[in-house]
């Protein structure tokens, strides 16, 4: 993170809430303890409400480590609003069963007010008795099952492209099942655009991301959330009739 240019943006455009993604998408990045402490800082030296969106928060690769953010100290449990859902972890996005983490009261009722008043994605029975059900034992053994595909279809991923991908780069993931390409090199030696790039892809079933949606000007977001098998013939489509 920038902690310059994040307080430079927040005071020119007056920003007043501002929505922090940990772990982040599309870079698959785990943000250590210090760096949410430093981030914070900046939050409150600018007063601005901080709203945490930790929905990847279930999927860190081995050896890192995720912090939630109203965790980080007294300020954040008084300042941060944390959304959470089963939905990425297990596929449940159809199943309504998002929630929020709000230690202060004032803006707890303030989100419960609004939130009544829309009857917006309201939880259901059959939703409940799914969160219940992924956060037991049995889907935390799945959980752990689930990680040990990810990861290797990140680290294969990761090593296929910087092996038959010339002027692709990525960094290796932390968590999530995302993976964000960086085609900038590629476009300026081919004379493709990042447009011709995606294109590509399609046409031989590749479905992939416009990165620019997330302000990556030439790149790719890759979703890794396959059987390796999937995987695997995706990469060897890309490096056929891609890259």
């Amino acid at each position: 993170m920038d902690y310059e240019d994040m307080d430079r943006k927040i005071k020119e455009h007056n920003i007043r809430v501002s929505i922090f993604c940990s772990p982040h998408n599309p870079t698959g990045r785990v943000w250590e303890r210090e760096e949410l402490e430093q981030a914070l800082a900046v939050y409150k030296a600018n007063d601005v409400t901080v709203i945490s969106d930790e929905i990847w928060a279930d999927l860190v690769f081995e050896g890192q480590h995720f912090t939630p953010m109203l965790c980080v100290n007294d300020w954040a449990k008084e300042h941060v609003l944390t959304g959470c859902a089963p939905s990425k972890t297990f596929n449940l996005a159809g199943m309504i069963g998002s929630y929020h983490i709000i230690y202060n009261d004032d803006l707890r009722k303030t989100v419960t007010r609004f939130g009544n008043a829309t009857h917006y994605n309201d939880m259901n029975v059959l939703s409940m008795h799914a969160l219940i059900g992924g956060y037991s034992e049995q889907g935390a053994d799945w959980v752990r099952e689930l990680m040990r595909v990810i990861e290797g279809n990140a680290r294969f991923a990761y090593d296929f492209i910087n092996e038959h991908f010339d002027g692709v780069s990525a960094a290796m993931p932390q968590g999530t099942y995302m993976m964000f390409l960086d085609c900038t090199r590629n476009a300026e030696k081919t004379g493709r655009s990042i447009d011709d790039i995606l294109k590509a892809g399609w046409d031989v079933g590749v479905a992939w991301q416009d990165g620019r949606k997330f302000n990556g000007p030439c790149h790719i977001r890759l979703n890794l959330a396959s059987p390796r098998a999937s995987i695997e013939e995706a990469f060897r489509r890309m490096k056929e009739y891609v890259f």
